[in-house]
């Protein structure tokens, strides 16, 4: 049995992916700051020189590899946006449960680092910026289509950018300093929060 050979499309794509899957792990796993040119070479098998044929910069692959961890983490929950599940009243708990089970993934540890990196590399924050941008929008458009129409879209932005932030918040220090009781306890907090400003609603919700 013969396969077909790639075409050196397939080809370039299948390189490309593996030096953006190397500089996601790398990122996660010892930090921006040592995710070198070298580190990434030897986790995705292929020589510096070869990524100079894909990629312009160090940079340019960092970028490539936000706008990843950004899809990647739009289709974890893709399915919010099914129709099925945006005609019926919202399972908040659950919601919030989703959204910090996938803020707490590994590969949201990229996005951490980068952001932390940002703070003192203009090049960085100018360049992941509008990749940050249309992560929001799109998990701000979810969000109020999920909580419509309890809530108005300025107030599930509002809730919706909020948890983001908490759940960030929580996603590094509990590494160091973890406190689960408390963890858990914001859940309730908020969905009782949420009651309130939707008014009565279904018990099991």
């Amino acid at each position: 049995m013969t396969t077909a050979r790639r075409t050196q499309a397939e080809r370039s794509a299948a390189t490309i992916a593996k030096l953006v899957d190397a500089t996601i792990e790398a990122i996660e796993q010892v930090g921006y700051h040592s995710t070198s040119l070298g580190e990434i070479s030897t986790r995705a098998g292929v020589s510096k020189a070869a990524i100079f044929r894909h990629f312009d910069s160090r940079m340019d692959l960092v970028v490539a590899a936000a706008d990843e961890v950004r899809r990647r983490h739009m289709a974890a929950v893709a399915e919010l946006r099914l129709p099925e599940n945006t005609t019926g009243p919202v399972d908040l708990v659950a919601l919030i449960q989703l959204a910090r089970t996938q803020i707490r993934s590994d590969i949201n540890t990229v996005w951490l680092e980068l952001l932390v990196a940002a703070r003192t590399e203009p090049e960085l924050r100018t360049r992941i910026a509008p990749v940050l941008r249309e992560l929001y929008d799109e998990v701000e458009e979810l969000g109020i289509s999920a909580l419509a129409p309890d809530l108005p879209p300025e107030a599930a932005r509002l809730l919706v950018t909020s948890l983001i932030h908490m759940f960030d918040g929580e996603a590094i220090l509990r590494t160091t300093y973890p406190r689960p009781e408390l963890e858990e306890a914001r859940i309730e907090y908020v969905a009782a929060a949420y009651r309130t400003l939707t008014g009565p609603t279904d018990p099991g919700r």
